[in-house]
């Protein structure tokens, strides 16, 4: 998959497909906060907002392999990576609907569109901004690129509850919503103006003819979404419960020291994003992939027997580590597959894979922990023992292609 795209227009590519990443990760990371405030707000019992989150993940990893296909058949990721962004907005303006009061007898209802609308909105980015890249620069400079990338969408993950917390300081909870639903229509349109001249081209090209699955659903790409998922089982049933972890287990406040305790991992990743892509683009992938399963596990068994100083290192360590798919997984998928069917491929590798074991893992963390919180420990070192094991499962994916080394940009 060699790159065509001149520099300047891989910068644009590179910078834009980044501003994607950083309003899909924040607003998918903010979706079940906007979740805990139906319940006070408007008065959601807990199954109702069980059944929101089920509409929502499910939507989301689901519809990702019919948005991938679609980009494939079309060859247009970048007007779709935009419609994206801008879905996520409308998504937000529905739920701005319930917590505001105007859905009336049926803002459930409106809820579970909303959950639903933000879901297939979420399913846009990954595929397609790493579609974009990888269309974009040669392979020996992807992992640089996703890096970069992902270190954006760490950023706007860490940033978006503080923004809120901030925000919501000046203005009523309902109308911050309404805020970062213009954000997202807003981003929307500054990247389909300048990605403008890739969209008339998307438009112009004839569609592939050759659109069957097996193009892109190879050997190698179901033995990736496989590790993918196992590996996110393990991570996301840690992260996503560490503040309830914190509050529970630790004692921390629920106030801003649980924010700043919970921004110390999402650092990590900022930081671990950019790194594990410099190396992707100089190692084995697939080592990669594994060294970073070990590395989430092992500093998730020395977080729980730790406290202080120490423990917040290895808090930032897991996340260094845990997130760290998508400059791995993105580059290693390209690895898989045919030019121009790398979409799809990458919707099963990070739909699928990633995206249903970052469902499947909080839901087991839950169950063992369904008799006191104090089992979330256990629950943790159950999810440290499976990431050993997702450690070792890259030994089953097949060898890359060969590739040069290069420059970013050159």
């Amino acid at each position: 998959m060699e790159s065509t795209a001149p520099v300047g227009e891989a910068r644009r590519v590179l910078a834009l497909s980044s501003l994607g990443h950083f309003i899909n990760d924040g607003t998918v990371f903010f979706v079940p906060v906007i979740a805990a405030l139906l319940s006070p707000v408007r008065g959601f019992s807990p199954l109702d907002v069980t059944v929101l989150f089920a509409v929502y993940y499910i939507t989301s990893a689901i519809l990702g392999l019919w948005v991938g296909w679609w980009a494939d058949r079309r060859g247009r990721p970048a007007y779709l990576m935009a419609v994206g962004i801008g879905l996520l907005g409308a998504g937000l303006f529905l739920f701005y609907v319930v917590l505001a009061g105007w859905a009336g007898p049926v803002e459930y209802p409106v809820a579970l569109l909303a959950g639903g609308v933000t879901g297939l909105a979420a399913s846009f980015y990954h595929p397609l901004g790493a579609s974009l890249i990888q269309r974009a620069f040669h392979p020996e400079q992807h992992g640089v690129a996703m890096g970069i990338n992902g270190a954006l969408g760490s950023i706007g993950r860490a940033s978006y509850p503080v923004l809120f917390f901030l925000i919501t300081l000046a203005v009523v909870t309902s109308d911050a919503i309404l805020l970062f639903a213009g954000i997202g229509v807003l981003a929307a349109f500054v990247i389909a103006y300048g990605l403008h001249s890739l969209i008339v081209a998307e438009r112009n090209a004839s569609p592939s003819a050759d659109t069957r699955a097996g193009r892109s659903v190879t050997g190698g790409i179901i033995r990736l979404t496989g590790v993918s998922f196992v590996r996110s089982v393990a991570s996301q049933g840690v992260a996503v419960w560490i503040p309830t972890y914190l509050t529970a287990v630790r004692g921390v406040p629920a106030t801003g020291s649980l924010g700043l305790a919970v921004a110390v991992m999402y650092v990590g990743g900022i930081v671990g994003q950019p790194f594990f892509g410099l190396l992707a683009d100089r190692f084995d992938r697939r080592m990669l992939i594994g060294i970073a399963s070990a590395g989430s596990a092992l500093t998730t068994l020395g977080y729980l027997v730790t406290a202080g100083v120490p423990a917040d290192a290895l808090l930032f360590m897991m996340g260094f580590f845990m997130f760290s798919a998508f400059p791995l997984l993105m580059t290693l998928s390209a690895e898989y597959v045919p030019s121009g069917s790398s979409s799809l491929a990458n919707a099963a590798v990070f739909g699928l894979g990633s995206g249903g074991g970052g469902t499947v893992g909080p839901l087991i963390v839950g169950a063992i922990a369904a008799g006191g919180y104090a089992m979330l420990t256990t629950g943790f070192e159950a999810m440290a023992i499976l990431g050993i094991v997702s450690a070792f499962l890259v030994l089953v994916l097949p060898a890359p292609r060969r590739r040069r080394r290069g420059l970013l940009f050159g």
